[in-house]
């Protein structure tokens, strides 16, 4: 079986993003979405050269409960291969909580 496209989508709530005040939600989450692009493309790419990736990271205002990220993996027959959208959705998983753990992508509130 040989893999055509990697779908990846996730939301970020950026009122769920910090547990204490001093943060710009908005442009923290932007930066995060990047981030999270990132580490999903790269990983992606290094894995899989030459096969079509999507990865679309929702922002949306407001807290909310966690959802996890989505993975769809389609063969070239066009057909969704689950066993390997499930690998990757823990893989993608473990990879974006390695790559976001510092918190380099909060923005502290301006002060002023």
């Amino acid at each position: 079986m040989t893999i055509a496209k990697i779908f990846v989508t996730d939301i970020i709530r950026t009122g769920s993003l910090f547990s204490e005040d001093g943060y710009d939600e908005c442009q923290s989450g932007e930066k995060l979405a990047a981030l999270k692009g990132q580490i999903i493309v790269e990983y992606l790419e290094g894995r899989y050269p030459g096969v079509e990736i999507c990865a679309d990271i929702a922002i949306q205002e407001g807290k909310g409960g966690v959802r996890p990220l989505e993975v769809i993996v389609f063969s070239e027959e066009n057909e969704n291969v689950s066993s390997e959208s499930a690998k990757l959705q823990e893989q993608l998983s473990q990879k974006i909580l390695q790559g976001t753990a510092d918190y380099s992508w909060a923005v502290k509130a301006d002060q002023s």
